[in-house]
């Protein structure tokens, strides 16, 4: 590997400069695929200029389209000195509060449950499984009697909008456990698990179909480039990119969502019991209640803005965040939904 020297540039940095040279700049996954394709799709692109950017402080990437002579690379100016051989989860899973140590455990623990079982599973239902919860839609529908003390205008009518407070609930949860998700894919990716793995998509009328690996990366591709555009939506429009996301890729590929699902082999050797689920529960639940007070507080505070105006139509999400009663509802969904209660 060739040393860097604080302030150096690299004018033309290749996909073959980065596998020969400066592998110590991307992660394990960028490199291992730069390495057997010798190309760069839009998601490991995007994770190579993001790890590019850690060590220089300028990083423009250069493609090479049509009949121009020259590969396409990277110009990255000014080498900051960071040393550091590069991490993507390096700070990732929010505070340092929360135990990762158990959280590893309890995901191994429950891939040793898989060992051999000739089934496939999706890397959601891994995480539902491990913390032995449902899935929101299940829970809002089995735990909607213990809703009663929360309404919402429809229609000028005091009226319970289940759909519209399932997709409220799934979006804090998404954000709580795309952490615990990651921890997934990280573990799957670095220990030395066998299994076999499959792709599918699922379609609008709610039927999943298997798909190629091809299909997949494209898919992938897209999903990643419609995300990039839509990261600078803010405020209550933020709830709305998931859906935005799924519509684009239905109208280009026929489906709403698809994802890796996988076959584990011999992997009775990762059981174990060093981690405490009740407690990663209840540190879950502290998070998620967290994260609805200081969104209430936000809403309290401010006047709706242009972006929101634009992207949300109905003011369900303002009148939501403004009700006195959201955060019990929010404590009182969650100990429920997480078996505290």
């Amino acid at each position: 590997m060739f040393e860097l020297k604080v302030g150096q540039n690299i004018e033309y940095l290749t996909v073959e400069k980065i596998v020969e040279e400066y592998p110590y700049l991307v992660s394990k996954k960028s490199l291992r695929s730069l390495s057997k394709n010798l190309k760069m799709g839009t998601k490991v692109r995007l994770s190579v200029e993001k790890a590019l950017n850690t060590f220089f402080d300028s990083v423009k990437y250069k493609p090479v389209r049509g009949q121009a002579k020259g590969n396409t690379h990277f110009i990255c100016e000014r080498y900051n000195g960071n040393t550091n051989i590069y991490n993507p989860d390096a700070g990732k899973g929010g505070s340092t509060a929360f135990n990762w140590t158990q959280v590893d455990n309890m995901i191994k623990n429950q891939i040793a449950k898989y060992s051999n079982d000739k089934a496939y599973h999706s890397i959601s239902y891994i995480v539902h499984d491990s913390l032995k919860i449902e899935y929101i839609s299940d829970a809002v529908s089995s735990l909607y009697e213990n809703l009663t003390g929360f309404k919402t205008l429809e229609n000028g009518n005091a009226e319970y909008n289940i759909k519209k407070l399932q997709e409220t609930l799934e979006w804090f949860e998404r954000y709580q456990l795309d952490n615990i998700k990651n921890r997934v894919k990280y573990i799957l990716e670095n220990e030395d698990i066998d299994f076999k793995e499959k792709y599918m998509a699922l379609k609008s009328d709610g039927k999943s179909i298997k798909i190629s690996q091809k299909k997949y990366r494209e898919s992938e591709e897209y999903k990643t480039y419609i995300t990039e555009l839509s990261k600078d939506i803010k405020g209550n429009s933020k709830m709305d990119i998931p859906h935005v996301v799924s519509k684009n890729i239905n109208h280009k590929f026929g489906y709403i969502n698809i994802y890796p699902i996988f076959s584990f082999i011999d992997t009775e050797k990762f059981a174990n019991e060093d981690f405490d689920l009740k407690e990663i529960k209840l540190e879950l639940l502290r998070r998620w209640y967290k994260q609805g007070i200081k969104k209430e507080k936000k809403e309290l505070q401010k006047e709706l803005k242009k972006e929101d105006q634009f992207y949300n139509v109905e003011s369900f999400f303002n009148d939501l965040f403004k009700n006195e009663e959201y955060s019990r509802l929010m404590g009182k969904f969650v100990k429920l939904h997480l078996g505290l209660e």
